[in-house]
């Protein structure tokens, strides 16, 4: 076996541990079994298709229920591993997954990831996490919804990825 090839077995193993792990601490239904199924639209989901093939499936891919932060790690991992793409890809493949994938457990993330998810700047971004402290947290999407720099349509669109714990 290649050095290449056990850094990929290696990369899948950490992916799938990373997986288990999430699902398991995630507290969510797990999304419905769509194996084979195609990516959601969105721009970007070209790249993704013909990166993530050339090393494994869209089954690891999707469905999935793994957070902003773990899809990150993971993406980095795939990097670490091997993967071959630009940076401008790994930029195009980061932002879809996170925009269309990512679970967001709103009362633990961090500015950047609220910025990653909602698409907003980073001072609406702290302003969001800044509200949840002072209010010790969302209990309910409404709360969220009162959020200063959050667009309550935006919420509704994916209040399927959102976590409150």
């Amino acid at each position: 076996m290649t050095r290449a090839s056990v850094a990929l077995v290696a990369g899948v193993a950490g992916f799938l541990a990373l997986t288990s792990f999430e699902i398991a601490h995630a507290r969510v239904a797990p999304p419905p079994a769509q194996s084979g199924a195609a990516l959601p639209e969105g721009e970007g989901k070209a790249v993704v298709e013909k990166l993530c093939n050339t090393c494994h499936g869209l089954d690891y891919v999707w469905p999935s229920q793994r957070t902003v932060q773990v899809w990150r790690e993971t993406i980095d991992l795939m990097r670490a591993y091997g993967a071959e793409a630009t940076d401008e890809q790994w930029k195009i493949i980061t932002d879809y997954i996170v925009g269309n994938l990512a679970y967001l457990n709103v009362n633990k993330a961090s500015a950047d990831e609220f910025g990653m998810l909602f698409a907003i700047d980073e001072q609406a971004a702290q302003g969001v996490v800044a509200y949840r402290d002072t209010q010790g947290g969302f209990k309910t999407v409404d709360d969220l919804k009162k959020a200063p720099g959050l667009d309550g349509a935006r919420i509704d669109a994916l209040q399927a990825r959102l976590i409150l714990e």
